[in-house]
């Protein structure tokens, strides 16, 4: 087992040819957020396992959440649990990333997972701002100098925030549909997103919760 993700990754299901679910495995930077926020998501037929960073680890960076989802897929493709219509995800923040001496690292990171065939949802400034757009709108041209600033408007919003408990009550799906309509309203082509990150505020992981629930069947 790597050191990447120590932790055995299965996707619950017995090897077979025929099923009606899709699995998305959705690899993040953040420890907390995302994968409580996934996980309180019901959503018919599609399964969404995230992999986080583990505290204290030091593996944070884009490099590392790459090559820990890559190492996930090749363990579930290993035991046959991978079928078409499978998806697999990087979940990244603009924040601290796109500056200085990281901008090399990141776009390293984005070449790899490009080559592998993996999505890539990058936040900006952070995921926060995809919790935000559950409650309200956010100006298309905002600009958010960091994460910290995103927390404290989902604070002012919501009363309070902690990324540690986030309160996933506050997310339901009923809200996607609307977080799906603010965020894409903050891209210039939401269809076809120009460049590798919005460059102001913004979150494409609209991208992902609408391919989820093009398969959930809902309704």
């Amino acid at each position: 087992m790597s050191l990447i993700q120590r932790k055995a990754i299965s996707i619950g299901r017995a090897e077979r040819d025929q099923r009606d679910d899709r699995f998305f495995l959705v690899a993040t930077e953040d420890s907390d957020a995302p994968k409580q926020y996934f996980e309180a998501l019901t959503l018919p037929r599609i399964k969404v396992l995230v992999l986080p960073t583990l505290k204290g680890s030091g593996l944070s960076s884009p490099t590392h959440v790459v090559d820990r989802l890559k190492d996930a897929f090749e363990q579930v493709r290993r035991r046959g649990q991978v079928q078409p219509g499978d998806e697999f995800w990087v979940l990244l923040d603009t924040d601290r990333r796109i500056q200085g001496s990281h901008t090399r690292g990141t776009t390293g990171a984005l070449k790899k997972a490009s080559h592998v065939d993996f999505e890539v949802a990058f936040s900006n400034p952070s995921f926060e701002l995809w919790l935000l757009l559950h409650h309200v709108d956010v100006v298309p041209g905002t600009v958010y100098s960091n994460a910290e600033n995103v927390e404290a408007e989902l604070k002012r919003v919501l009363g309070s925030y902690n990324k540690t408990a986030i309160g996933a009550s506050l997310y339901p799906l009923s809200k996607v549909p609307d977080a799906i309509r603010r965020a894409r309203v903050l891209e210039a082509s939401p269809d076809d997103p120009v460049g590798a990150w919005p460059t102001k505020a913004g979150t494409r992981i609209y991208r992902l919760l609408e391919r989820a629930l093009q398969g959930a069947r809902l309704g």
